[in-house]
C-alpha cells in the first residue's frame, strides 16, 4: 500500500501507510488484525471490512479462518 500510496503521489496516504507500518505491523504479527481491512489509510487500523464472498470462498478452501 505504501508503494501504491507513493505512485499516486497521495501524501496523506503515504503518511498513513508510515504509521500503520509502525503500529499495525506488530500487531498483525501477532495475529491481531480485523478481517477483510484493505490496509488502506481510509479504513481505520482496527476496523473490519467485508469479505467478498468469491474471495471467502477462496480462503475457506485454504483452510484459512475468519471471523464471522
Amino acid at each position: 500500500m505504501l508503494r501504491l500510496a507513493l505512485r499516486e503521489r497521495d501524501l496523506t496516504e503515504v503518511l498513513g501507510q508510515l504509521v500503520r507500518l509502525v503500529v499495525a505491523a506488530p500487531g498483525s504479527a501477532a495475529g491481531k488484525y480485523p478481517d477483510g481491512n484493505t490496509g488502506r489509510t481510509r479504513a481505520g487500523l482496527t476496523t473490519p471490512m467485508p469479505i467478498p464472498g468469491d474471495l471467502a470462498a477462496l480462503l475457506r478452501a485454504a483452510g484459512i479462518a475468519m471471523e464471522s
